[in-house]
């Protein structure tokens, strides 16, 4: 079966699967209890994200040296995992209780990241699939023996913990890269401009859910933060659904391309990109109403459907960038898309800052109010760096 087919089920079980479970979970669970979870795991996804994409692409980029990527992922991740369980300690006990128990994510992620990244790279997707629909499942199925105990939004803590450590588990065992030497000093030092770079790119990238996610939990309650959870798990959704499968594959396409090889890559991800996400997104945002009434109840859609516009303008918006994202990580300017999500990520807690105070509505209108603004510099920046060489067009 085609690589395509096997990303849909890879990112189908990675996000669908898990997205399934929080919108089932949230019908048993109270707004308040959802905004709980949701506050206290906002940093771990970020986290989560980061390493995932920034030392994972950077495992993709530069295969070599093994020994200094498995140990550079292994100190972020222990780092990472360290200062939220301090963060965790520090806050109310309604959320830094269940913030410092999932601490531990980030150090079981970066152990096993250099693994992924193996996998990722020699596109064995149909192994990282099965693998993740296998953690995903088991996670999924003790997570709803907890909520049927009664452990309410523990019962999402359980399936993080629980899928993180299976995830992992297999990861290791499908690719068992291990270190062979101690890692040298000038090899992890070489590593760490571009790990640098990609890494702030995607925090930058996966900081603005987040953080509006904190700051919608500190600022209009802990309902309000699950009505926004429940829209962006919607989104998620979405996502795994139509663009995730593409964007899992295209930096490995792209690599490696002669620059007219790489447009012509590019041109063709974009129509696919561009022609899916110009269907699904417009319908869910005309559909969100009924659709969530039958995932989440009644009382919940009543909340969280007037959020569903300004979701999909956002993940639209986020779909006809994602192409451009990749290939320019492809040809060597990151520094170009870490500008992007940069730009996006201030100009969007900027715009949401007056809605904060009273409306969370008017919060989320931020979210596609700063991607259309920037892409607009984004798209024509990216057209210059990637036009043909006029020495290319005069050879043909």
């Amino acid at each position: 079966m085609s690589t395509t087919f096997w990303s849909a089920v890879l990112q189908w079980s990675r996000l669908g699967v898990n997205a399934g479970l929080f919108l089932v979970a949230a019908r048993y669970l109270s707004l308040a209890e959802i905004g709980a979870f949701a506050t206290a795991f906002a940093p771990v996804r970020l986290v989560q994200g980061t390493l995932r994409a920034g030392l994972g692409d950077i495992a993709i980029l530069r295969a070599e040296p093994q020994d200094a990527l498995i140990a550079l992922s292994a100190a972020v991740g222990l780092i990472a995992g360290l200062a939220l369980a301090v963060t965790g300690l520090m806050l109310p006990p309604s959320v830094g209780t269940m913030m410092a128990v999932l601490s531990p994510i980030p150090l079981i992620q970066g152990l096993a990241q250099p693994s992924e990244a193996h996998l990722r790279r020699t596109l064995r997707l149909r192994a990282l699939a099965l693998r993740t629909l296998a953690a995903q499942t088991a996670a999924a199925a003790v997570a709803l023996l907890a909520l049927a105990q009664g452990a309410g939004p523990w019962s999402l803590a359980v399936f993080a913990l629980a899928n993180t450590a299976l995830t992992a588990a297999l990861s290791l065992w499908l690719a068992p890269i291990r270190l062979g030497t101690c890692p040298k000093r000038g090899e992890i030092r070489a590593l760490l401009p571009d790990a640098l770079r990609l890494s702030l790119r995607d925090l930058a990238g996966n900081a603005t859910l987040p953080l509006l996610q904190l700051a919608v939990g500190a600022c209009l309650g802990l309902p309000a933060a699950g009505a926004f959870q429940i829209a962006s798990r919607v989104l998620g959704l979405i996502d795994a659904l139509a663009i995730a499968p593409l964007r899992y594959v295209a930096l490995p396409r792209f690599t490696g391309l002669q620059p007219r090889a790489l447009r012509g890559a590019l041109a063709r991800n974009l129509r696919q990109s561009a022609g899916i996400a110009c269907i699904v997104y417009p319908a869910v945002a005309v559909a969100a109403p009924d659709l969530l009434v039958v995932a989440v109840g009644s009382e919940h859609a009543e909340a969280a459907a007037p959020l569903m516009p300004a979701f999909c303008l956002a993940g639209l918006l986020a779909a006809l960038a994602m192409p451009l994202n990749q290939a320019l990580s492809a040809s060597g300017h990151i520094r170009l898309t870490l500008n992007r999500n940069l730009a996006t990520l201030v100009l969007t807690l900027t715009l949401a800052l007056p809605g904060l105070s009273h409306s969370l509505t008017a919060t989320v209108w931020a979210l596609p109010g700063a991607s259309s603004l920037v892409l607009i510099w984004y798209l024509k920046t990216a057209h210059r760096l990637l036009r043909p060489d006029p020495r290319e067009l005069a050879a043909e």
